[in-house]
């Protein structure tokens, strides 16, 4: 029994130091507000009092409406820090940059949280597409704010007047800020930054924007096309449904499909649907839990693909009735991708809605045709 009361006694030492860094944060912003009001800059105002709505959001009504993660709200409060750090600091020039360049930050995880939204989705099947997108809702914020701070500015007397080439500054280096995280989200979206930020607002709050009934009538969707060149189901990850036990064959099929996505021109699996597209439920019971399925796929594919891989594969549980759908999206890589096996390395390739490996000649002539018309003739003629 004692056990559980030390867990139960830890999390609430944990959830006393995380109000505890919510409140030591608001009495900040609040000072970087009652500075701004000081020193008569209308820009401190319009990004330090969204800031304080923002805690005093998740500190109090969070849990009830739209959950706003704390690693985005200590983002935005570390902005407010640091532009209030530039009015202490006489020529404090790298500084001030630098809070303009956070904000772009800021700024674009806001635009992906609301390009997601509007998408309707958690997946990601266009980054390209979501990152100017997400920049350009990022600048489209900060023109309003800097539309609100120039009328703000002139409605209150004592607050100091918007210079036109500050703003200019200030947009240049939103922009770079905004850039640079697109641009991380582009080609490494799985660093903490975005875990931690885009992906907890996406997994806290699907249920409440509806992300999960279109997701599931999403790959009821897919799954009725049936299998192709593009779409592949698996029935378990890792247990061999005639045997109950755990099999690394059935550990290689999924991975062996995914390698094949990979070298061809990408496409889509999904674990826990049948043959014969009827949802049958992942394998999930034999894990602790949610978490522990995610981390060994994780390590499948770092251990058997390679880490270097991981940015063209996004994969999320999808809970039906029937069990859960591990849907794994791949994309096409240019660079040739291998599956591990013991001491050697297989080559795969899709060829209809089954995938096939390539050795020799047959692999070096098909990595040479990069032309995806050419592929496909290559592959045919490869069958016949």
């Amino acid at each position: 029994m004692e056990p559980p009361a030390q867990d139960g006694c830890e999390s609430k030492v944990m959830d006393g130091r995380t109000m505890g860094m919510y409140y030591l944060s608001l009495a900040v912003t609040i000072v970087a507000i009652g500075l701004g009001i000081l020193t008569g800059n209308a820009g401190d105002l319009v990004m330090t009092v969204p800031v304080a709505v923002a805690l005093v959001y998740t500190m109090f009504i969070d849990r009830d409406l739209i959950h706003i993660p704390p690693a985005l709200v200590l983002l935005m409060v570390c902005t407010s820090i640091v532009a209030m750090v530039v009015r202490v600091i006489e020529g404090g020039d790298v500084i001030e940059v630098a809070a303009s360049v956070l904000t772009g930050i800021n700024l674009e995880l806001v635009g992906l949280i609301a390009v997601f939204i509007l998408m309707g989705t958690s997946r990601d099947e266009n980054p390209g597409l979501v990152m100017g997108m997400s920049m350009a809702v990022a600048i489209a914020v900060f023109a309003t704010m800097t539309m609100v701070q120039f009328y703000v500015s002139k409605a209150w007397v004592g607050l100091a007047p918007m210079e036109a080439d500050l703003f200019a500054d200030d947009m240049l280096m939103v922009y770079i800020g905004a850039f640079i995280t697109a641009i991380l989200y582009r080609y490494d979206r799985k660093m903490g930054i975005f875990r931690m930020t885009l992906g907890s607002f996406l997994e806290g709050n699907s249920g409440k924007l509806g992300l999960e009934d279109r997701e599931r009538r999403d790959i009821l969707d897919t799954i009725a096309k049936g299998e192709s060149e593009n779409l592949e189901f698996k029935s378990t990850l890792r247990t061999n449904l005639q045997t109950g036990e755990t099999d690394k064959r059935m550990e290689k099929a999924v991975l062996k499909t995914i390698v094949a996505f990979l070298n061809s021109d990408g496409g889509t699996l999904m674990v826990g649907v049948s043959d014969d597209g009827a949802v049958c439920g992942i394998d999930l019971y034999s894990f602790d839990n949610r978490d522990k399925l995610n981390l060994h796929f994780t390590n499948m594919i770092s251990s058997a693909i390679g880490n270097e891989f991981l940015p063209y594969i996004s994969f999320r549980l999808v809970d039906f009735e029937e069990g859960s759908v591990l849907r794994v999206d791949c994309g096409r890589c240019r660079k040739p991708v291998f599956l591990r096996e013991g001491k050697g390395e297989l080559f795969y390739v899709r060829s209809g809605p089954s995938s096939v490996e390539l050795t020799g000649a047959n692999m070096i002539n098909y990595v040479g045709h990069r032309n995806q018309k050419k592929r496909k003739e290559f592959v045919k003629g490869f069958e016949e």
